[in-house]
């Protein structure tokens, strides 16, 4: 009798020992503000809401803003217009009603910006902004300016167009001085370049280089902060200098220069329902968790839906940065939710200090497209292209068809 006691009691330790086991290495995950339970939305999203670019164009000259503060300006004023819209009808435009000259104001949003983000965003509850449809890729706002001035709303295959009755504004930015703008003109063929034609103002070529993790305490802290028990989790040296941590379910890989890859491998599935909102605050609430101040990040696109949603964000510099990996240029920071867990993220980390001026002067960029036969150009801007070390200007072509990376320092494609 005594024998049959013992063997239950050890069966029941063993059952016991393997039950808590389990729980740790399977259930803890859960219960970190990436997983299932449902929190009160803490991102305010017009603090990461604003254009990747803006293009001042009239009749036919062009003045790209460089300056972060100018661009923020610029958004701000377009945001209090956009507030102050109420009693007007929301109309829909085909490509052709855009395409003559005249005086204009694009607002670049990157990949494009859903409605219902918008709507948070700018507080909106009474605007016909709202029957774009939440599922609408914003990815330009056109000041159409001149005899019956318009805001449009485009993802580039859908127009819609609002009266705008007061553009004083918009008519002010057409004759600003920016602090600092890259200004050039079209040609008779259409291209924005030609002989003689894009002049670029006189402003300084800074060099930023990337500090990376310079030692092992950042990456304890981002560890720290992504992992719920630090105690299960393993730490990997790289040759490479690099550090893989993983507590069976989920893994980090942090490397030199700042490149902070994440996955989590978890298959079980919340009750719940996030939807675009909740999903970017828990992706918002990430980066920060990676040390990263959401202060100095914008969103630059979204896609996804049903509780499944990709985020991308880029750093609030003068230019737009743009991370090469593998050949491929993407944006710094992405993000995929998945019914509020953080499934997979890129990150570029970046520590930047200003590193002195670059010798020598811009690579003329009607030369640098001619030589590479680029046609039917649209637009051009300047943007960084972060190469893993430092933030390089690039010169950024968009044409009908493609997307070209320059170097403004030699004129070579990236």
């Amino acid at each position: 009798m005594k024998e049959h006691i013992k063997t239950a009691v050890l069966i029941l330790l063993v059952s016991t020992s393997l039950y808590f086991s389990y729980t740790l290495w399977t259930s803890f995950p859960q219960k970190s503000f990436f997983m299932t339970k449902s929190i009160p939305v803490s991102v305010d999203i017009s603090d990461i809401l604003r254009p990747s670019s803006i293009i001042v164009e009239s009749s036919g000259t062009f003045m790209d803003i460089t300056s972060s503060n100018d661009i923020n300006s610029v958004w701000m004023n377009t945001v209090k217009i956009l507030k102050e819209i109420k009693d007007t009808t929301l109309s829909q435009l085909s490509k052709n009603d855009l395409n003559h000259k005249g005086d204009f104001v694009h607002i670049y949003f990157g990949k494009g910006i859903t409605e219902d983000l918008f709507k948070n965003a700018l507080k909106l509850s009474d605007s016909p902004i709202l029957k774009i449809g939440q599922d609408t890729l914003i990815k330009e706002i056109v000041i159409k300016l001149g005899v019956k001035p318009q805001i449009i709303f485009t993802d580039y295959s859908s127009y819609y167009a609002i009266d705008l009755k007061n553009p004083s504004y918009f008519l002010s930015l057409i004759s600003k001085q920016f602090q600092s703008s890259i200004n050039y003109s079209i040609t008779t063929s259409g291209d924005v370049y030609g002989e003689n034609t894009f002049a670029v103002k006189s402003f300084q070529l800074k060099r930023y280089v990337n500090r990376g993790f310079e030692n092992d305490t950042v990456y304890r802290t981002i560890t720290k902060n992504v992992f719920v028990n630090i105690s299960v989790v393993r730490e990997i040296k790289e040759n490479s200098g690099s550090y893989i941590y993983t507590d069976g379910v989920r893994g980090l890989r942090l490397y030199k220069n700042g490149l902070i890859e994440y996955f989590d491998t978890t298959t079980a599935s919340s009750k719940l329902t996030f939807g675009r909102v909740e999903s970017l605050d828990k992706a918002v609430e990430f980066i920060k968790a990676l040390g990263i101040d959401e202060k100095n990040v914008y969103l630059t696109g979204v896609s996804g839906s049903g509780g499944d949603y990709s985020f991308a964000f880029n750093y609030d510099y003068d230019y737009p940065v743009y991370a090469m990996k593998n050949g491929d240029i993407k944006d710094p920071i992405y993000v995929f939710v998945s019914n509020g867990t953080i499934k997979s993220a890129i990150v570029s980390y970046m520590d930047i200090y200003y590193a002195g001026q670059y010798n020598g002067g811009f690579y003329d960029i009607g030369k640098l497209l001619k030589d590479h036969k680029v046609d039917d150009v649209q637009f051009v801007d300047m943007v960084y292209v972060f190469d893993g070390n430092e933030l390089i200007p690039a010169w950024h072509v968009k044409t009908q068809t493609n997307e070209y990376f320059f170097s403004v320092l030699d004129g070579k494609i990236m």
